[in-house]
């Protein structure tokens, strides 16, 4: 709660400074000092342009109000009803920054999230590809497309999308990261240990393999993983202690399977 008072505190810090700013500058436009003398003007410094003047700050400002928005909902899963209010009000922020820029790239990121989020996925659909039809260098609209994929529990158009992502940027730790744990979760294994031994070695890739496995109640092949990784790592403390659990029939996995939006 205390974080979160922050936060709007923070935001009305800053919407406040716009408008303070805004203030100054319509005195200065009806009062402006006198020019300095020639000998002092040729002496000044150049102009410093004001950030709070580019024409893009009221845009970032309200995209960023926007994933505050994002985060509160995400906080509110006991309160569907205000859930589902706040994100049609960070919706609108992002429908809000667009028709002022629509060469804003987060805003259409944010806005194809939240439409996932409020379960309309034909209008997520439409929002990333139309991004993806203005930015078609951009590697994170194919990423958004797999998340929302994967939320659908559309694992093979998930992966579809997450490699297409990873065509573009072939080293990138969150899209590798994301394809392998899709990968385990449609039942391919072993292509989920290669795609996760790329981002995090081969040992933590088994153990993050029989961590979903475990979870999906498939507890022969998690063991067999974890043995993998306790074999390749004798120092992975998370793997040997949960071997001996599970062989001890103690184990209890708990793995977060939600497929949520990267920042």
């Amino acid at each position: 709660m205390e974080g979160r008072k922050s936060l709007v505190w923070a935001f009305s810090f800053l919407l406040c400074a716009g408008c303070i700013t805004s203030n100054q500058q319509k005195v200065s436009h009806s009062a402006a000092p006198p020019s300095p003398p020639p000998s002092a003007a040729a002496h000044a410094s150049p102009p410093v342009a004001d950030p709070k003047r580019d024409p893009k700050s009221g845009p970032r400002l309200v995209v960023a109000l926007a994933k505050f928005k994002e985060a509160e909902a995400k906080a509110l899963d006991r309160d569907p009803e205000k859930q589902f209010k706040i994100r049609y009000e960070a919706r609108d922020c992002y429908l809000d920054v667009l028709k002022a820029d629509p060469t804003n790239l987060e805003a259409h990121r944010g806005l194809g999230r939240v439409y996932v989020d409020l379960g309309d996925f034909q209008r997520a659909d439409e929002t990333f590809k139309k991004a993806q039809a203005r930015f078609p260098k951009e590697s994170i609209f194919w990423y958004e497309l797999g998340q929302m994929h994967n939320r659908r529990k559309d694992f093979a158009q998930a992966t579809s999308c997450l490699n297409k992502a990873l065509e573009i940027e072939p080293e990138n730790r969150l899209y590798l990261t994301t394809l392998g744990f899709t990968l385990a979760r449609a039942g391919q294994s072993e292509q989920s240990v290669a795609v996760l031994t790329r981002a995090m070695g081969l040992a933590s890739a088994h153990y993050n393999v029989a961590r979903m496995l475990l979870h999906l109640q498939r507890q022969q092949e998690g063991i067999q993983h974890l043995r993998q990784a306790v074999a390749n790592n004798p120092n992975l403390d998370g793997a040997r202690q949960l071997l001996s659990d599970m062989e001890n029939g103690n184990g209890q996995v708990t793995v977060s399977v939600e497929f949520e939006s990267g920042e």
